[in-house]
């Protein structure tokens, strides 16, 4: 097997803190508003009940709730251009298996969001919820 998983402990960090420090890092950066928004977006639908996220220098990391409790663990990683994988007005977003079935997609920055949920959804089974009636649909 050639897993490229997540090697150790996943230690997430709340939704808000990491919407907190990549907002701070786009009021600077402009690469970073993608992070931004997949984070506001993750937020606005209930994603923080069935996704966990942290960072990882300028990447998100993100899994599916249950957090495993012992590596390797699957993960999703968002990679801006100052990770230096991607040049300027890009975003990869990378599947990291454990049976080192790996997936990476580049595209624009106003792709980000989507392709974030395609990702959660093909890789995670978790969608993204839409309004429905009064209330969010979670």
């Amino acid at each position: 097997m050639n897993s490229r998983a997540w090697p150790y402990r996943f230690k997430e960090v709340a939704w808000g803190q990491i919407g907190a420090r990549f907002h701070g890092m786009a009021a600077e950066y402009t690469e970073f508003r993608p992070m931004a928004d997949i984070v506001d977006s993750v937020l606005a639908c209930g994603g923080e009940h069935r996704l966990a996220g942290l960072t990882s220098m300028h990447d998100l990391v993100v899994t599916a709730r249950p957090v495993p409790e012992y590596s390797p663990v699957e993960v999703v990683i968002v990679r801006s251009p100052s990770s230096g994988a991607v040049g300027p007005g890009g975003v990869i977003i990378e599947h990291r298996s454990i049976t080192g079935h790996d997936d990476l997609i580049v595209r624009p920055e106003p792709d980000a969001v989507p392709l974030f949920w395609r990702f959660m959804t093909e890789k995670f089974g978790v969608e993204p919820a839409r309004p429905t009636g009064r209330g969010a649909a979670r």
